[in-house]
């Protein structure tokens, strides 16, 4: 489904070698390098300094992925004479810290992207909100601030039955928590804000009306369509379903038909053009509430890439990766289209726990389940894993749903005799 809105604003473009992706703040153990080196892109890393790095992102220096790395100092302009020298054709956020120096790079370089003056719409779930509701898209109720005691006043001002505190900055490895009054709130607000701070260097937090409602990760593409306008496509979406203490435990592949995607696909352009995205891929995650309907929880311009990404194209004839890359890199003139479902492929989410990670010999059973596809990097036996996700991920694809439940069950009953090192049932 295509969706036009305003024209992009872009700076005067200037000639560069197409191929050439600098990736910004590639951290939290991020996969675009790789993913786009297979591609056949070179990459280039554009490093924040110590001093505008957040405190929490490990450098990606010397990750073998990158073809080259460029230090970003403070100065705008020193780093972008540094990546037209190396002749960059496009400007990728590689997480929530880069999104906002990416879409300022891309617009000095002349470069298809946001318009870099309203940059935190595309990572800011409280600065989101707020837009959506005014322009009259239905979004969660709640308040984006740095103070408690404004917070707290919003929640008296609006009593409702649960609550829930995030960072307003979307992508970060910090869990949102669940608050039934204002007691919890307060108890909450001193961890959460240091959580924040250290990851996204943004103490701002969003205090929202907590939703029940499944909750569905949709993956998009926009770019610049033949009139100026700007294209939009749905290109696949995701059911997660949730434990009882909360923890993710499933996220399946929905059928294009399958409801409530056609309604999704319906709501998110909307959003997209509400939250001003011009260029590229955005993952959103968004309730549905029989009642209200959708409601965007937050959205992230930042490429999606994950272990099921195979699977997905397997799946459905759509690569992610490809899409993405044409919307930075003279766009392909094959129209941009939502892939077919004809595999039922589902994450499997295996919650970590601190200083514990799957033991080889069970790593090794579960590579081996006739359905399996993909695992996360830490179950693939190769020595320690650095990243900061919070679940170990077994993809399962087959076009026998039969067989991929009889593997998800399987994979749930290890799981009850300890999968993790050190762990106990």
């Amino acid at each position: 489904m295509a969706f036009t809105s305003a024209a992009p604003v872009v700076a005067p473009r200037y000639e560069a070698a197409d191929g050439t992706v600098a990736i910004v703040a590639p951290y939290g153990g991020s996969d675009h390098a790789v993913a786009f080196a297979r591609q056949g892109r070179r990459t280039v890393a554009v490093e924040l300094d110590d001093r505008h790095r957040p405190s929490a992102l490990a450098p990606a220096g010397g990750a073998v992925a990158f073809s080259e790395s460029v230090e970003h100092c403070g100065s705008l302009r020193q780093t972008v004479k540094k990546l037209r020298g190396l002749g960059v054709s496009a400007v990728v956020a590689g997480s929530a810290a880069g999104v906002e120096l990416a879409e300022r790079i891309a617009w000095h370089l002349g470069l298809p992207q946001g318009d870099p003056e309203t940059s935190r719409l595309r990572f800011d779930r409280g600065v989101q909100a707020a837009v959506l509701a005014s322009a009259g898209i239905q979004a969660p109720r709640g308040i984006r601030s740095v103070h408690l005691a404004e917070v707290l006043a919003w929640a008296e001002a609006c009593p409702l039955s649960g609550y829930t505190l995030a960072p307003a900055a979307a992508g970060v490895p910090v869990e949102p928590v669940v608050c039934a009054g204002a007691g919890q709130i307060n108890t909450a607000w001193p961890a959460m804000k240091r959580a924040a701070a250290r990851y996204s260097d943004d103490p701002l937090l969003v205090l929202t009306e907590r939703l029940s409602a499944r909750q569905f990760l949709v993956n998009s593409v926009s770019r610049p369509g033949a009139d100026g306008r700007t294209d939009h496509v749905v290109t696949d979406m995701w059911a997660e379903t949730r434990a009882l203490d909360g923890s993710l435990d499933r996220t399946d592949l929905l059928h294009p038909d399958e409801p409530p995607a056609p309604v999704l696909s319906a709501y998110m352009p909307r959003v997209l053009d509400a939250l001003g995205v011009m260029c590229g891929p955005v993952t959103a995650r968004v309730a549905y509430d029989e009642d209200r309907g959708p409601l965007l929880v937050s959205a992230l311009a930042v490429p999606g890439i994950s272990p099921a990404d195979e699977a997905l194209r397997t799946a459905t004839g759509y690569d992610r990766v490809t899409d993405a890359l044409d919307t930075w890199i003279p766009p392909s003139p094959v129209p941009l289209v939502p892939g077919r479902a004809g595999h039922r492929v589902v994450r499997v989410h295996l919650p970590r726990r601190r200083g514990t990670a799957v033991g080889p010999r069970l790593g090794r059973i579960l590579r081996r389940l006739p359905t399996v596809v993909a695992v996360s990097a830490d179950l693939l036996g190769h020595g320690p894993v650095i990243d900061t996700a919070r679940c170990t991920e077994v993809v399962l694809s087959s076009d026998r749903p039969e067989a991929v439940e009889a593997d998800y069950r399987i994979i749930r009953s290890l799981e009850c005799g300890g999968v993790h090192d050190g762990e106990r049932p």
